[in-house]
Formats: C-alpha cells, structure tokens, sequence
C-alpha cells in the first residue's frame, strides 16, 4: 500500500485522549479521498493523530470498500485504547468518556 500524494481529509473526529498518567494528547481521525489505483482497485487514506502515525493507505476493490476499510481501522484502534483502559472524550464534550457503543454508533456498525 503506499500513501496517497494528495491528502485531501472528507470527514474528521476531534477527540481528546487523557493518558492514565493525566496527560492530554489531541487526537485527530481522518478519512481521506478515495482514488482509484487501477481498473480492479481503489485506495483511501487514513489517519489517527496522536495515537500513529498516517497509515498506508488502505485500499479496496471499490471506493466503497476502500472507505469502509479506512473507517474501520480507525474504530479498531480508538477501540484498542478503550480495551486498554485509556480515556477518551470528544473535544465538544469533555464530560462524558467514550465507550464501545459510542464507537458502534459513530462508526457505524
């Protein structure tokens, strides 16, 4: 997978992650544009700000795919720090930590 030349972010989630040492780290998801990689495949750009660093980009058989796999890989690792016991709220509301079903419904699965 390589990544993509021209980044262009269609959809953001601004979070905060509170390490269990209290300190704050802004964390930024994003999806890119999909683009097609040839006539079988596509490619979508996805990036978790301040847990890893952008990831190749993930491609699929349809921009659809593509999309869809980028999503979720950025649920799968907000998840792994929920499995971790980390603490994560969403800049707009930093009252209510986040949980499991709060990532099915943002995620949509």
């Amino acid at each position: 997978m390589t990544k993509s030349a021209a980044y262009r972010p269609v959809a953001t989630i601004n979070l905060l992650w509170v390490r269990k040492d209290g300190s704050e780290v802004p964390v930024v998801g994003q999806i890119g544009e999909p683009y097609k990689l040839d006539e079988l495949s596509w490619a979508c750009p996805a990036e978790l700000k301040g847990v890893d660093p952008q990831y190749p980009d993930i491609q699929g058989g349809s921009a659809m795919q593509a999309v869809c796999l980028a999503i979720r890989l950025i649920k799968t690792r907000l998840g792994h720090l929920l499995d971790d016991d980390e603490c994560i709220y969403e800049v707009e509301n930093l009252t209510e930590k986040l949980d499991k079903a709060y990532l099915d419904i943002v995620f949509a699965s």
